[in-house]
């Protein structure tokens, strides 16, 4: 992997490395192979209600049903769901072996907590305190 060098002002820092793009084929094999991965994790079976692969990254969601104690938002009732993000994997290239796991903080940023293969970021996604339902 070629490290590309970026200039700002007098200083020279790597450049952060872009997302693999995935063609409509690519992202249906991909999706196959984290479903399948994901069912071998209690937790995650439980807590992922959603997935999304867009620009090179694989996007998680959960889902909570508004109830009694959850009407704090503003125009929604009662039974309404609301979607929220779990965690995100970005991959760097095309054999899914140069992977991040980000966590959503709770300022909408995303948090790096793990580098590995594709695999190795579900695994610690299950592991991982970070990773859990409100």
């Amino acid at each position: 992997m070629v490290i590309k060098m970026a200039r700002k002002g007098r200083f020279l820092y790597p450049a952060a490395p872009k997302p693999v793009k995935l063609s409509k084929k690519d992202k249906e094999e991909l999706m196959e192979i984290v479903e399948s991965e994901i069912q071998k994790y209690d937790k995650l079976k439980e807590d992922i209600d959603r997935i999304n692969i867009r620009a090179g990254r694989i996007y998680f969601y959960y889902h909570v049903e508004l109830t009694e104690d959850r009407e704090y938002a503003e125009g929604l009732e009662k039974g309404d769901i609301l979607e929220y993000g779990y965690g995100r994997i970005t991959i760097f290239d095309n054999e899914y072996n140069n992977c991040s796991l980000d966590w959503l903080r709770h300022t909408g940023k995303w948090f790096p907590i793990f580098d590995g293969n594709l695999k190795q970021c579900i695994a610690e996604m299950e592991s991982s305190s970070h990773f859990m339902r409100f």
